[in-house]
């Protein structure tokens, strides 16, 4: 059994991981989920990202960055920059509940349109950073928007890739 920590934004920034991890987690952990990020055209970050995603504020623990987007070209910028931080796990997130994420088709409202998202995986997939192996690319996903009846059409797009861990909320978006 793994044990993973989950994200929560406004939360479990570098400063909640790390004591949690010194005074409980002791290794015990098998990784840590930076609550997650949204690139943008800018190619930046803000400086809460920047302090978060900071190796010298992470040491000695397993970490994976969340990414929310719905724009494959900003993901793979974001793998490339964090990439050069030393980060090799990045976790799309598809399960985002909130009303004002899921609006702009991001986390789980992205899951309304399979095309758009079996596009945004293809995309992400076949960059040469994921394909080489250099990044490796887990998702968090519900079983559907507004029905547990979309998963199956789910599932037949997340078996076409290579996803390294898939974690599934067995839930819908309006069961937050």
């Amino acid at each position: 059994m793994k044990i993973y920590f989950a994200p929560l934004e406004g939360v479990t920034g570098h400063i909640y991981r790390n004591a949690y991890e010194e005074f409980y987690g002791k290794g015990r952990i098998d990784k840590y989920f930076v609550p997650f990020i949204s690139p943008n055209q800018t190619n930046g970050f803000t400086a809460r990202e920047q302090r978060d995603m900071n190796p010298d504020n992470n040491v000695n623990m397993p970490l994976a960055v969340q990414i929310m987007t719905n724009r494959a070209d900003l993901f793979i910028n974001a793998a490339r920059l964090l990439y050069e931080k030393g980060y090799t796990e990045l976790n799309l997130n598809l399960g985002c509940p909130s009303g004002t994420v899921t609006a702009k088709k991001k986390g789980s409202g992205l899951l309304m349109y399979p095309e758009e998202l079996d596009a945004l995986l293809d995309r992400i997939f076949s960059d040469p950073m994921v394909t080489g192996g250099e990044i490796l690319v887990s998702v968090k996903t519900r079983i559907g928007k507004n029905s547990p009846e979309e998963w199956s059409q789910l599932m037949e797009i997340y078996n076409q890739y290579l996803i390294y861990e898939l974690t599934i909320h067995p839930r819908i978006q309006k069961d937050f």
